[in-house]
C-alpha cells in the first residue's frame, strides 16, 4: 500500500509532464508578454527561511529567477534565517495577503515544528494558503568506511543493547533526528542520538568513526561515498536516489512502510485572494517544469514534486500529523 507522500507523487507525475511539454511548446502562458494584469504589479519577496548557500536556499533562488521570467515581475529574495524556519515563516504568516510576501518554506517550519513546540508564532495548517509544493529531498543513512556492519547489523545490535550504538543528526527536532526515530519505532530499537550543529561536523565526525552512523542530507554524503570516505547504508525516499542509484531503500532491506522525505513548498499569507494564488502557483508550475530548474534541484539531490493549493494543504496536514506519531512514540522534547 502507497504511504501518503508516494500516492501524491504519483498523482502529480503525468501533471507535471505534460506541463514540460507545455513549456517546451511555449503553450504555457509567459505572463510577462500577457495583457496586464492587477498582480503581479510590483516585484514579489520570496523569503527564505535560512542563512545563504544552503539547499533550501540554492533551490529557492532557482525558483526565483524562473518565476521572474514567467510573472515579468523581479522575485527578490530576503533571507530571515533563525529558529529552525520560524522566524522567516513567522514574518510571512504576519505579512499582508497580497501576494507580495511569499514564503520558500521547508519540512521544519512548514510540519515538524508544529509537534516539538506548544508555542509557535503561528500554525503551518492554518494561517497560511498553500501555493504548491515544489520537490522532495531524500535522506539517507550512512557509515564511517570501516564499518563492517549493515544497516540490519546495526539495528539488531541497538535492539539487543539499547543506547550501544551512536547515530548522528543536525539536531534535535531535525528531519534527520526524526528520520532516525522512525526507524528506532518500526525496528523496536533504541539507538543513541549525538546532535551536531550541520551537516557539515555530522559527516567528518562519521568520516573519522566517532559515531556509528549518521542521518544526512544527500548532497554532502556524495562525494564521501563515492570516494569510500564513507558507507551508504539506505536512503529515506519510497525509491533509490538518482545521485546513488546503487544505494537500497528502507524498504528494500526489510523496513517495509518506512518512508520518510524532507521537502519544500510555497504559501502565502492566510487570506490571500484565490486568483493570486492561483497566479502563482501556475508560474511555479511552469517554472518547475523547466529543464534549468530541474538540473538545479537534482543537484541538491531532489525529486521535482509540484501540487495544487488543495494537495499541498492535505500534504501539510498529513506531514504534521506524521510527524506527531512520530514525536509522541520518541519522546522528543525541546520546551
Amino acid at each position: 500500500m502507497l504511504d501518503h507522500r508516494s500516492a501524491f507523487l504519483l498523482s502529480r507525475r503525468a501533471s507535471l509532464r505534460a506541463a514540460a511539454l507545455a513549456l517546451a511548446s511555449g503553450s504555457l502562458p509567459r505572463f510577462a508578454n500577457a495583457e496586464p494584469a492587477a498582480y503581479p504589479a510590483k516585484p514579489i519577496k520570496l523569503v527564505i527561511p535560512y542563512p545563504p548557500g544552503g539547499g533550501t536556499d540554492i533551490t529557492g533562488r532557482a525558483m526565483a529567477q524562473k518565476l521572474s521570467e514567467l510573472l515579468g515581475q523581479s522575485v527578490v529574495i530576503e533571507n530571515r534565517p533563525g529558529a529552525t524556519g520560524m522566524i522567516g515563516a513567522a514574518s510571512v504568516a504576519k505579512s499582508p495577503p497580497d501576494g507580495y510576501t511569499v514564503l520558500f518554506g521547508a519540512a521544519s517550519e512548514m510540519a515538524i515544528n508544529a509537534s516539538l513546540f506548544k508555542n509557535m508564532a503561528y500554525d503551518p495548517r492554518t494561517d497560511f494558503e498553500p501555493v504548491s509544493l515544489l520537490a522532495t529531498f531524500p535522506l539517507i543513512f550512512v557509515a564511517p568506511a570501516a564499518t563492517s556492519r549493515s544497516l540490519e547489523e546495526l539495528v539488531a545490535a541497538a535492539k539487543i543493547k539499547p543506547d550501544s550504538i551512536s547515530y548522528g543528526s543536525i539536531g534535535s527536532g531535525s528531519p534527520q533526528h526524526l528520520a532516525a526515530e522512525l526507524l528506532s519505532s518500526m525496528a523496536k530499537a533504541r539507538f543513541l542520538h549525538v546532535p551536531y550543529k550541520g551537516s557539515g561536523p555530522l559527516v567528518q565526525d562519521a568520516v573519522g568513526g566517532h559515531i556509528d552512523m549518521a542521518v544526512s542530507s544527500v548532497p554532502p554524503a556524495v562525494p564521501l561515498v563515492r570516494s569510500g570516505k564513507l558507507r551508504a547504508l539506505a536512503v529515506t525516499s519510497t525509491k533509490r536516489s538518482e545521485a546513488l542509484p546503487d544505494v537500497p531503500t528502507m524498504a528494500e532491506l526489510g523496513f517495509a512502510g518506512y518512508a520518510f522525505e524532507t521537502w519544500v513548498g510555497v504559501a502565502v499569507p492566510k487570506g490571500t485572494p484565490k486568483e493570486i494564488v492561483d497566479r502563482l502557483q501556475s508560474g511555479l508550475t511552469a517554472a518547475l517544469a523547466s529543464g534549468d530548474v530541474q538540473a538545479a534541484l537534482r543537484d541538491q539531490g531532489a525529486v521535482p514534486a509540484g501540487s495544487t493549493p488543495e494537495q499541498f494543504r492535505q500534504f501539510v496536514r498529513a506531514e504534521v500529523a506524521k510527524s506527531d506519531r512520530i514525536v509522541s512514540e520518541a519522546g522528543i522534547q525541546l520546551e
